[in-house]
């Protein structure tokens, strides 16, 4: 614990120093606050920028993670914040001790020869080139030495100044600054391990076997850990280097429609995807294929945040502000609307915008800002991995556009959408949605509030027959009547769903699409009583 304290006051007296330096002192309440020499001549948002740089690793990653924020911040500073580079001076590493020591291996008996200076430098790692035994090329990441204790020392200053400015200022608590430092926290030490990294690449590459459009670079567990990666070196082309890709004779445009397509079919349908899609993290090889690289950041879904996520990007493009209000509601970590009517205003707004603007005109980035704005104003608070998947949408939109102007990624989710809705109308999705009801059902019925009960026990004895002299009785009474019979097609329609999922586990023919017609008839009539149910429960204007 002594140990934490001293690492962290090193780090402060390191923070208001470079702070100070680039005019910034007065938020530590440090007295020397002027800006000499040639810092003077630069912009707020360069010094911010410059500041970041110097300070490390953990701010660089900061830094960046907002980059993508065109809703919190000025367009000024996101550009300066674009420019951070996760780029530093390579340090001497000796890596066959490294390999030894991390590995317990003689590194001569698995490598035939390995590179003395590193080929990339980041942050958090140096990657240096190697050659296996059996002539295999991979590359060897090595995280640097100290870099968690770097990093976590970090994050206990940033934490502290993130509660000290949300105290102080309203604008700090609107931008859930606590809440978006807390899902930073969460990414960047996913990242510091290599075995994440190893497990995110496992179920990456289960999800795309058989995908012949994506290379799966090969990993070896055994010759990795939690402080070095080893995989296999892949001879390509940045996705974005549009001259390289027809000098390979490739065809942008297909490329760049097979990169979004990767993209989609990783969100929308597997719910695990690249959180960091830029150029330098997507490789084109000589056949076409493309392979995304560098897994330490991963979004990911779980199935009732898939299913959230399909629906709010179909009720997106249908325009649905009322449904898409209803989803945002499930999604929010913070939903502190006032007024929804306003609310449900904005996005009509939003979607005439859409209208008025031709497909080439749309800049995607301007469309989520924009939306991700009207969250903002309205204090919606959705969860990070939707900001992550802004990010990576803005990213591979840009790789797009680059390679192909007119690409259009609201245009390229049509045809997901189309197989989401199909998917739901399956079979197998019907099938699933009846036995969740089923069991929603029968659980409604086993939880039955017991002042419906009470009021049930009354009916039988006539207790309630007191009553007949208190106005609005008929009322009561039609009210009662009402109650009853919607109860008795709730019974009804769990005796249909219950022997419609005994049918489909005896699996008797005859059949339709591999289900029972019988099962398929007892659900049918199980929907029919529970839209009469609800409709007949609408009170008539």
């Amino acid at each position: 614990m002594m140990e934490n304290q001293k690492k962290k006051l090193k780090r402060t007296v390191s923070l208001v120093k470079i702070l100070a330096k680039y005019g910034f002192g007065e938020l530590l309440n440090y007295t020397n606050n002027q800006v000499e020499g040639e810092i003077s001549a630069l912009s707020v948002y360069e010094r911010i920028r410059m500041a970041l740089e110097e300070l490390g690793p953990t701010y660089v990653k900061f830094g960046q993670a907002f980059s993508s924020r065109e809703d919190l911040l000025p367009m000024e500073m996101i550009l300066e914040l674009r420019k951070l580079q996760d780029n530093v001076e390579a340090k001497p590493m000796d890596v066959p001790e490294l390999l030894k020591v991390n590995l317990d291996i003689d590194p001569e008996e698995f490598f035939a020869e390995i590179g003395a200076e590193p080929f990339a430098s980041a942050s958090i790692s140096q990657v240096y080139k190697a050659t296996l035994k059996d002539g295999a090329p991979v590359i060897l990441k090595i995280k640097r030495p100290g870099i968690r204790e770097v990093v976590a020392s970090d994050m206990l200053i940033m934490k502290d100044i993130a509660k000290l400015l949300v105290s102080y200022s309203e604008t700090f608590r609107r931008i859930n600054l606590v809440e978006v430092l807390e899902a930073f926290e969460k990414s960047i030490f996913q990242e510091l391990s290599f075995l994440n990294e190893l497990a995110n690449i496992a179920r990456f590459s289960r999800n795309f076997k058989g995908n012949e459009s994506i290379y799966l670079a090969k990993v070896y567990p055994e010759l990795s850990n939690d402080n070095i990666l080893c995989m296999e070196f892949l001879d390509g082309v940045k996705i974005s280097d549009k001259s390289a890709l027809i000098a390979m004779g490739l065809d942008p445009a297909a490329i760049a429609r097979k990169g979004l397509d990767l993209f989609l079919v990783q969100v929308l349908e597997h719910g695990f995807f690249h959180a960091d899609p830029h150029p330098g993290n997507l490789m084109v090889l000589e056949n076409g294929q493309i392979a995304f690289i560098d897994f330490g950041s991963m979004g990911s879904l779980t199935p009732i945040e898939k299913e959230l996520l399909e629906d709010f990007v179909s009720h997106f493009m249908a325009q649905d502000a009322k449904r898409l209000i209803a989803t945002m509601k499930k999604m929010a970590i913070r939903f502190n609307v006032t007024d929804e009517n306003q609310l449900e205003k904005d996005i009509h707004g939003f979607f005439s915008l859409l209208d008025g603007a031709s497909l080439e005109e749309m800049d995607i980035k301007e469309v989520l800002g924009k939306f991700s704005a009207i969250l903002n104003n309205n204090e919606i608070l959705m969860p990070d991995h939707l900001y992550l998947l802004v990010r990576g949408i803005v990213l591979i939109e840009g790789i797009g556009r680059a390679l192909v102007p007119d690409l259009n990624i609201i245009e390229s989710l049509r045809p997901y959408i189309l197989k989401i809705a199909f998917r739901k109308l399956s079979p197998e999705e019907l099938k699933k949605s009846g036995l969740k009801l089923l069991r929603t059902l029968t659980e409604t019925l086993k939880t039955m509030p017991d002042d419906v009960q009470s009021i049930i026990g009354k009916l039988n004895t006539g207790e309630l027959k007191i009553q007949q002299e208190v106005q609005g009785l008929s009322a009561f009474k039609k009210m009662m009547g009402k109650e009853m019979n919607r109860m008795i097609m709730a019974v009804m329609m769990c005796g249909f769903l219950i022997s419609s999922a005994i049918l489909i586990l005896a699996d008797k023919p005859p059949k339709l699409a591999g289900i029972p017609v019988l099962a398929l008839a007892g659900f049918l009539i199980s929907v029919i009583l529970g839209l009469y149910s609800i409709t007949s429960s609408r009170p008539k204007n």
